[in-house]
């Protein structure tokens, strides 16, 4: 008989044993169920920033399809307004219009002391120094970019759309350029 008790012991699991199976178990049980919560808050995260995106997209578009009168914009113009359909009426928009504004001509070339010396070196160009005898082809050169600096400054429009969910304060900004095909460009170089 006690041979037979003896080949039962060792056939089963201790009491131990059984309880750090049922420990493991729970440990892994309890970390799937929290990284599928996590999966489901970053699924629903997901879905929103697409939605704003997508709702961001819209405006963008319409932008070029209906783009605003230029004339009417001095220099920025912002505005904030909700949408028009009653199943986005959580969501507002900013819509922010503003004028493209390029450096000055001594800027970009290292006139003034605006530049160090090596951003002077790298370019070719005498712009600085208008004693040489390159300063008419610099002084050229300076009425040409003005003039295009004047004709891009007037057709070419800075335009940047942020949809917020006014629940979760969430936003998505897009940026792009419009451009005013009323203006007329001027090239005309007085010499």
């Amino acid at each position: 008989m006690d041979k037979s008790l003896k080949s039962l012991n060792q056939k089963g699991f201790s009491l131990i044993e059984v309880l750090i199976a049922i420990t493991l178990f729970a440990f892994f049980v309890t970390a799937f169920l929290t990284s599928q919560g996590y999966n489901v808050s970053d699924s629903e995260l997901s879905e929103q920033q697409l939605e704003l995106q997508q709702l961001c997209e819209r405006k963008i578009n319409e932008l070029f399809l209906n783009p605003p009168k230029f004339q009417n914009i001095l220099g920025t113009l912002k505005e904030t307004k909700t949408f028009e359909e009653k199943e986005l009426s959580n969501f507002e928009y900013t819509l922010e219009i503003k004028k493209l504004t390029i450096p000055d001509f001594g800027q970009l070339f290292g006139q003034k002391g605006s530049v160090n010396q090596e951003g002077k070196s790298a370019y070719q160009g005498n712009y600085y120094n208008q004693n040489s005898g390159g300063s008419r082809n610099a002084n050229l050169e300076k009425l040409v970019f003005e003039e295009l600096k004047k004709n891009i400054e007037k057709i070419v429009w800075q335009a940047k759309v942020t949809v917020t969910n006014k629940e979760t304060k969430y936003s998505y900004t897009l940026a792009t350029w419009l451009t005013n095909t009323n203006e007329k460009v001027q090239i005309n170089v007085g010499l």
